[in-house]
């Protein structure tokens, strides 16, 4: 288990070193073309970013890992920094995310294949009574 004041967040520096080009390699295509990292509207993006550190009263909004994670994959799926891309690179992010902290998931196909799925229904999702 990690341990929230062990956790390594993403910033806009590894979003733009790391997230970005890693979403880029793995999921740019001619039919659905990623925009530019610095095509991108910066406070929906600083704010996806910084969501998993959220405290209200001193207590933390995502207390766990998983909460931390789930936010941040959320928040750049919902805030749509990006003219286009932004479930592709959430995906990206999250799994530089899970990376970075040392945290891995088993059975690749499945996970994709569900990773895939949330990003769509997240999309379509109407906001803050998903969560």
């Amino acid at each position: 288990m990690i341990e929230p004041e062990d956790i390594n967040y993403i910033d806009l520096d590894i979003m733009k070193k790391m997230c970005h080009p890693i979403a880029v390699t793995l999921f740019d295509s001619a039919r659905e073309p990623m925009t530019k990292f610095d095509d991108h509207e910066i406070a929906p993006l600083e704010s996806a970013l910084n969501g998993p550190r959220h405290s209200f009263g001193g207590q933390e909004i995502y207390p766990t890992f998983t909460k931390k994670a789930a936010a941040l994959y959320y928040g750049i799926i919902k805030n749509h920094p990006f003219k286009n891309g932004n479930k592709r690179t959430a995906t990206a992010t999250l799994l530089v995310f899970l990376f970075i902290n040392k945290f891995w998931i088993d059975n690749e196909k499945e996970i994709e294949d569900y990773l895939v799925d949330l990003a769509r229904r997240v999309a379509t999702s109407k906001g803050a009574e998903d969560r």
